[in-house]
Protein backbone atom coordinates (compact mmCIF):
# COMPACT_ATOMS: atom_id res chain seq x y z
CA UNK A 1 0.00 0.00 0.00
CA UNK A 2 1.58 3.27 -1.16
CA UNK A 3 0.04 6.69 -0.53
CA UNK A 4 0.21 9.55 -2.97
CA UNK A 5 -0.86 12.49 -0.84
CA UNK A 6 -2.41 13.08 2.58
CA UNK A 7 -5.24 15.59 2.30
CA UNK A 8 -6.67 15.85 5.82
CA UNK A 9 -7.06 14.20 9.21
CA UNK A 10 -9.71 13.97 11.91
CA UNK A 11 -10.03 12.57 15.41
CA UNK A 12 -12.43 9.79 16.41
CA UNK A 13 -13.53 8.26 19.73
CA UNK A 14 -14.57 4.69 20.48
CA UNK A 15 -18.24 5.69 20.42
CA UNK A 16 -17.86 7.28 16.97
CA UNK A 17 -19.25 5.23 14.07
CA UNK A 18 -16.12 6.12 12.06
CA UNK A 19 -13.81 4.72 14.71
CA UNK A 20 -11.29 2.28 13.13
CA UNK A 21 -9.35 1.14 16.23
CA UNK A 22 -7.40 4.39 16.16
CA UNK A 23 -8.08 7.87 17.51
CA UNK A 24 -6.76 9.52 14.31
CA UNK A 25 -8.06 8.90 10.79
CA UNK A 26 -6.23 10.11 7.65
CA UNK A 27 -7.80 11.17 4.34
CA UNK A 28 -5.59 9.76 1.61
CA UNK A 29 -5.49 10.47 -2.11
CA UNK A 30 -4.16 7.29 -3.71
CA UNK A 31 -1.95 6.99 -6.78
CA UNK A 32 -4.94 6.05 -8.96
CA UNK A 33 -6.84 9.23 -7.95
CA UNK A 34 -9.37 7.89 -5.43
CA UNK A 35 -9.59 9.06 -1.81
CA UNK A 36 -10.45 7.20 1.40
CA UNK A 37 -10.19 7.51 5.16
CA UNK A 38 -7.70 5.19 6.83
CA UNK A 39 -6.57 4.78 10.46
CA UNK A 40 -3.23 6.29 11.38
CA UNK A 41 -2.13 2.94 12.82
CA UNK A 42 -3.76 -0.46 13.34
CA UNK A 43 -2.64 -3.21 15.70
CA UNK A 44 -3.95 -6.12 13.61
CA UNK A 45 -3.07 -5.13 10.01
CA UNK A 46 -0.81 -2.86 8.03
CA UNK A 47 -1.61 0.84 8.40
CA UNK A 48 -0.44 4.11 6.90
CA UNK A 49 2.22 4.31 9.56
CA UNK A 50 3.56 0.86 8.61
CA UNK A 51 3.46 1.33 4.81
CA UNK A 52 4.48 4.96 4.24
CA UNK A 53 5.84 6.55 7.42
CA UNK A 54 7.84 9.20 5.54
CA UNK A 55 4.79 10.78 3.88
CA UNK A 56 3.02 10.64 7.23
CA UNK A 57 5.98 12.28 9.02
CA UNK A 58 6.11 15.11 6.45
CA UNK A 59 2.38 15.79 6.84
CA UNK A 60 2.64 15.78 10.64
CA UNK A 61 5.65 18.12 10.54
CA UNK A 62 3.98 20.59 8.15
CA UNK A 63 0.85 20.71 10.33
CA UNK A 64 2.66 20.83 13.71
CA UNK A 65 1.18 17.51 14.84
CA UNK A 66 4.30 15.63 15.91
CA UNK A 67 3.81 16.39 19.63
CA UNK A 68 0.01 16.17 19.73
CA UNK A 69 -2.17 13.36 21.06
CA UNK A 70 -2.41 10.38 18.73
CA UNK A 71 0.65 11.42 16.69
CA UNK A 72 3.39 10.71 19.23
CA UNK A 73 4.44 7.53 17.49
CA UNK A 74 7.86 6.00 17.88
CA UNK A 75 10.26 7.24 15.19
CA UNK A 76 7.79 9.63 13.51
CA UNK A 77 9.49 12.77 14.80
CA UNK A 78 12.91 11.43 13.86
CA UNK A 79 11.68 10.59 10.37
CA UNK A 80 10.43 14.15 9.92
CA UNK A 81 13.85 15.54 10.81
CA UNK A 82 15.59 13.01 8.56
CA UNK A 83 13.32 13.83 5.63
CA UNK A 84 13.91 17.54 6.12
CA UNK A 85 17.64 16.91 6.05
CA UNK A 86 17.34 14.79 2.91
CA UNK A 87 15.33 17.50 1.13
CA UNK A 88 17.92 20.12 2.10
CA UNK A 89 20.76 18.00 0.70
CA UNK A 90 18.74 17.37 -2.47
CA UNK A 91 18.23 21.12 -2.98
CA UNK A 92 21.91 21.80 -2.41
CA UNK A 93 22.86 19.12 -4.93
CA UNK A 94 20.40 20.55 -7.44
CA UNK A 95 21.85 24.05 -6.98
CA UNK A 96 25.40 22.74 -7.37
CA UNK A 97 24.38 20.90 -10.54
CA UNK A 98 22.77 24.07 -11.91
CA UNK A 99 25.92 26.09 -11.25
CA UNK A 100 28.34 23.56 -12.71
CA UNK A 101 26.38 22.09 -15.62
CA UNK A 102 27.52 23.09 -19.14
CA UNK A 103 25.81 26.15 -20.63
CA UNK A 104 25.16 26.36 -24.36
CA UNK A 105 24.32 29.31 -26.56
CA UNK A 106 23.30 28.64 -30.18
CA UNK A 107 24.93 25.22 -30.04
CA UNK A 108 28.25 26.42 -28.57
CA UNK A 109 29.41 25.60 -25.05
CA UNK A 110 30.00 28.81 -23.10
CA UNK A 111 32.81 28.86 -20.48
CA UNK A 112 32.39 30.10 -16.92
CA UNK A 113 35.92 31.51 -16.54
CA UNK A 114 39.21 32.07 -18.38
CA UNK A 115 40.64 28.59 -17.70
CA UNK A 116 37.43 26.96 -18.90
CA UNK A 117 37.50 29.10 -22.06
CA UNK A 118 41.04 28.02 -22.89
CA UNK A 119 40.11 24.36 -22.26
CA UNK A 120 37.17 24.63 -24.69
CA UNK A 121 39.44 26.20 -27.32
CA UNK A 122 41.95 23.34 -26.94
CA UNK A 123 39.16 20.76 -27.16
CA UNK A 124 37.70 22.37 -30.29
CA UNK A 125 41.06 22.99 -31.92
CA UNK A 126 40.52 26.73 -32.37
CA UNK A 127 41.12 30.06 -30.59
CA UNK A 128 37.63 31.56 -30.68
CA UNK A 129 37.35 32.45 -27.00
CA UNK A 130 41.02 33.43 -26.76
CA UNK A 131 40.55 35.83 -29.67
CA UNK A 132 37.43 37.27 -28.06
CA UNK A 133 39.25 37.88 -24.77
CA UNK A 134 42.23 39.44 -26.57
CA UNK A 135 39.89 41.76 -28.47
CA UNK A 136 38.26 42.83 -25.19
CA UNK A 137 41.62 43.49 -23.53
CA UNK A 138 42.73 45.48 -26.59
CA UNK A 139 39.59 47.62 -26.38
CA UNK A 140 40.08 48.09 -22.63
CA UNK A 141 43.64 49.32 -23.26
CA UNK A 142 42.47 51.61 -26.07
CA UNK A 143 40.25 53.46 -23.60
CA UNK A 144 43.07 53.66 -20.99
CA UNK A 145 40.84 51.86 -18.50
CA UNK A 146 43.66 50.88 -16.12
CA UNK A 147 46.72 52.52 -14.63
CA UNK A 148 49.42 49.85 -14.44
CA UNK A 149 51.48 50.04 -11.22
CA UNK A 150 53.51 46.93 -12.07
CA UNK A 151 54.26 43.92 -9.82
CA UNK A 152 53.53 44.59 -6.18
CA UNK A 153 52.32 48.12 -6.87
CA UNK A 154 50.59 49.86 -3.98
CA UNK A 155 47.87 52.38 -4.96
CA UNK A 156 47.48 53.60 -1.38
CA UNK A 157 45.22 52.92 1.61
CA UNK A 158 42.23 54.66 0.01
CA UNK A 159 41.96 52.06 -2.74
CA UNK A 160 40.07 48.82 -2.23
CA UNK A 161 41.17 45.60 -3.88
CA UNK A 162 38.48 43.76 -5.83
CA UNK A 163 38.11 40.82 -8.18
CA UNK A 164 37.41 40.80 -11.88
CA UNK A 165 36.20 38.09 -14.26
CA UNK A 166 35.45 37.56 -17.93
CA UNK A 167 31.88 36.91 -19.06
CA UNK A 168 31.78 34.93 -22.32
CA UNK A 169 28.92 34.59 -24.76
CA UNK A 170 28.15 33.48 -28.31
CA UNK A 171 25.97 35.57 -30.61
CA UNK A 172 23.28 34.18 -32.92
CA UNK A 173 25.69 34.43 -35.87
CA UNK A 174 28.33 32.35 -34.08
CA UNK A 175 30.52 35.30 -33.11
CA UNK A 176 32.28 34.75 -29.80
CA UNK A 177 32.14 37.63 -27.34
CA UNK A 178 34.01 38.37 -24.10
CA UNK A 179 33.30 41.12 -21.58
CA UNK A 180 35.56 42.10 -18.69
CA UNK A 181 33.38 42.73 -15.62
CA UNK A 182 34.40 44.11 -12.23
CA UNK A 183 33.11 42.54 -9.03
CA UNK A 184 31.34 45.68 -7.85
CA UNK A 185 29.33 43.69 -5.31
CA UNK A 186 32.49 43.52 -3.19
CA UNK A 187 32.73 47.30 -2.80
CA UNK A 188 30.88 49.51 -0.36
CA UNK A 189 27.70 51.17 -1.53
CA UNK A 190 28.34 54.90 -2.17
CA UNK A 191 26.56 57.39 0.05
CA UNK A 192 25.38 59.40 -2.95
CA UNK A 193 22.72 57.96 -5.23
CA UNK A 194 24.05 55.98 -8.21
CA UNK A 195 20.63 55.53 -9.84
CA UNK A 196 20.61 55.88 -13.63
CA UNK A 197 17.23 55.89 -15.34
CA UNK A 198 16.29 54.40 -18.73
CA UNK A 199 13.40 55.01 -21.10
CA UNK A 200 10.26 53.01 -20.38
CA UNK A 201 8.54 50.61 -22.78
CA UNK A 202 5.55 52.96 -22.89
CA UNK A 203 7.89 55.80 -23.82
CA UNK A 204 9.24 53.81 -26.76
CA UNK A 205 5.71 53.01 -27.92
CA UNK A 206 4.69 56.67 -27.74
CA UNK A 207 7.83 57.76 -29.57
CA UNK A 208 7.24 55.39 -32.49
CA UNK A 209 3.57 56.45 -32.58
CA UNK A 210 4.52 60.16 -32.74
CA UNK A 211 7.10 59.37 -35.44
CA UNK A 212 4.46 57.62 -37.55
CA UNK A 213 2.04 60.54 -37.18
CA UNK A 214 4.68 63.08 -38.24
CA UNK A 215 6.34 61.07 -41.03
CA UNK A 216 9.62 60.79 -39.13
CA UNK A 217 12.24 58.14 -39.83
CA UNK A 218 13.01 55.82 -36.93
CA UNK A 219 16.60 54.62 -36.54
CA UNK A 220 18.25 52.65 -33.76
CA UNK A 221 21.93 52.54 -32.91
CA UNK A 222 24.22 51.14 -30.25
CA UNK A 223 27.22 52.87 -28.65
CA UNK A 224 30.11 50.47 -28.25
CA UNK A 225 31.90 50.20 -24.89
CA UNK A 226 29.77 53.07 -23.62
CA UNK A 227 30.77 52.88 -19.96
CA UNK A 228 34.43 53.28 -20.85
CA UNK A 229 33.67 56.73 -22.27
CA UNK A 230 33.51 58.06 -18.69
CA UNK A 231 35.76 58.00 -15.63
CA UNK A 232 34.87 56.30 -12.38
CA UNK A 233 34.82 58.00 -9.00
CA UNK A 234 35.37 54.72 -7.14
CA UNK A 235 38.84 54.03 -5.76
CA UNK A 236 39.42 50.39 -6.61
CA UNK A 237 42.20 48.24 -8.02
CA UNK A 238 42.77 44.65 -9.12
CA UNK A 239 45.63 42.20 -9.56
CA UNK A 240 45.62 41.17 -13.23
CA UNK A 241 44.77 37.55 -13.98
CA UNK A 242 45.93 35.26 -16.83
CA UNK A 243 43.52 36.87 -19.30
CA UNK A 244 45.74 40.01 -19.20
CA UNK A 245 48.69 38.18 -20.80
CA UNK A 246 52.01 39.86 -20.04
CA UNK A 247 50.37 42.05 -17.41
CA UNK A 248 49.41 39.06 -15.26
CA UNK A 249 50.20 39.77 -11.62
CA UNK A 250 50.39 43.55 -12.12
CA UNK A 251 48.44 45.91 -9.87
CA UNK A 252 45.93 47.78 -12.04
CA UNK A 253 44.04 50.81 -10.79
CA UNK A 254 40.62 51.18 -12.46
CA UNK A 255 40.24 54.65 -13.94
CA UNK A 256 37.23 54.23 -16.24
CA UNK A 257 33.62 53.33 -15.40
CA UNK A 258 34.11 49.63 -15.99
CA UNK A 259 31.13 47.28 -16.30
CA UNK A 260 30.19 45.91 -12.88
CA UNK A 261 31.09 48.94 -10.76
CA UNK A 262 28.22 50.41 -8.75
CA UNK A 263 28.29 53.91 -10.22
CA UNK A 264 29.21 53.09 -13.83
CA UNK A 265 25.66 53.52 -15.12
CA UNK A 266 25.40 57.03 -13.72
CA UNK A 267 28.91 57.98 -14.82
CA UNK A 268 28.02 57.01 -18.41
CA UNK A 269 24.68 58.85 -18.29
CA UNK A 270 26.49 62.12 -17.48
CA UNK A 271 28.67 62.50 -20.64
CA UNK A 272 25.85 61.25 -22.86
CA UNK A 273 23.46 63.82 -21.37
CA UNK A 274 26.05 66.57 -21.88
CA UNK A 275 26.51 65.55 -25.53
CA UNK A 276 22.76 65.62 -26.18
CA UNK A 277 22.42 69.04 -24.53
CA UNK A 278 25.28 70.35 -26.68
CA UNK A 279 23.31 69.15 -29.72
CA UNK A 280 20.31 71.22 -28.62
CA UNK A 281 18.23 68.41 -27.10
CA UNK A 282 16.39 68.73 -23.80
CA UNK A 283 14.82 65.93 -21.73
CA UNK A 284 11.06 65.53 -21.89
CA UNK A 285 9.20 66.41 -18.68
CA UNK A 286 7.14 63.23 -19.05
CA UNK A 287 10.07 60.89 -19.83
CA UNK A 288 13.50 62.07 -18.68
CA UNK A 289 15.20 59.66 -21.10
CA UNK A 290 13.36 60.87 -24.18
CA UNK A 291 15.31 63.86 -25.45
CA UNK A 292 13.66 66.31 -27.85
CA UNK A 293 14.71 69.22 -30.06
CA UNK A 294 12.43 71.81 -31.64
CA UNK A 295 13.18 72.14 -35.37
CA UNK A 296 10.34 74.56 -36.17
CA UNK A 297 8.09 72.37 -38.29
CA UNK A 298 8.74 69.20 -36.27
CA UNK A 299 10.57 67.79 -33.23
CA UNK A 300 13.51 65.43 -33.26
CA UNK A 301 13.54 62.73 -30.58
CA UNK A 302 16.18 60.48 -29.05
CA UNK A 303 15.19 57.75 -26.56
CA UNK A 304 18.03 56.45 -24.37
CA UNK A 305 18.26 52.97 -22.85
CA UNK A 306 21.77 52.77 -21.33
CA UNK A 307 23.90 52.58 -24.53
CA UNK A 308 21.05 52.05 -27.02
CA UNK A 309 19.54 55.03 -28.83
CA UNK A 310 16.22 55.19 -30.69
CA UNK A 311 16.18 58.22 -33.00
CA UNK A 312 13.06 59.70 -34.61
CA UNK A 313 13.82 62.50 -37.07
CA UNK A 314 13.47 63.62 -40.68
CA UNK A 315 17.24 63.34 -40.94
CA UNK A 316 18.55 60.79 -38.42
CA UNK A 317 21.80 60.33 -40.34
CA UNK A 318 22.91 63.85 -39.31
CA UNK A 319 22.42 62.93 -35.63
CA UNK A 320 24.45 59.75 -36.12
CA UNK A 321 27.21 61.74 -37.82
CA UNK A 322 27.33 64.32 -35.02
CA UNK A 323 27.55 61.66 -32.32
CA UNK A 324 30.36 59.90 -34.20
CA UNK A 325 32.42 62.81 -35.54
CA UNK A 326 32.01 65.54 -32.94
CA UNK A 327 31.48 63.56 -29.73
CA UNK A 328 33.62 60.57 -30.78
CA UNK A 329 31.13 57.92 -29.69
CA UNK A 330 31.81 54.54 -31.30
CA UNK A 331 28.47 53.63 -32.88
CA UNK A 332 28.66 49.92 -33.63
CA UNK A 333 25.64 49.55 -35.93
CA UNK A 334 22.45 51.24 -37.08
CA UNK A 335 19.03 49.83 -37.89
CA UNK A 336 16.40 51.58 -39.94
CA UNK A 337 12.65 51.40 -39.47
CA UNK A 338 10.67 48.73 -37.59
CA UNK A 339 13.40 46.12 -38.06
CA UNK A 340 15.32 47.60 -35.13
CA UNK A 341 15.81 45.37 -32.04
CA UNK A 342 13.84 47.87 -29.93
CA UNK A 343 10.52 46.70 -31.32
Amino acid sequence: MKTCHILDHKYATRSDKNYMQCSVNILIEWEFGKTSWQPLHHKDKASIYDCDPVTLAIYAHENNLLDTKGWKLSGLKKLAKTQKRILRHAKQAKLHSFRTKPIYMYGFEVPCNHEHAMAIDRRNGNTNFADAENAEIFMIDEFSTFEDLGFGGNPGPDYKKMRMHVVNAVKHNGRHKARLVAGGHLTETPIDSVYSSVVSLRGIQLLTFVAELNDLEVWATNIGNAYLESCTQEKVHIVAGPEFGDQQGHTLVIRKALYGLKNSGLRWHEPLSKALRDMGFIPSKAERDIWMRDCGDHYKYIAVYVDDLLIASKGPSSIIKTLSDEHKFKLKRCWRGLLSPWL
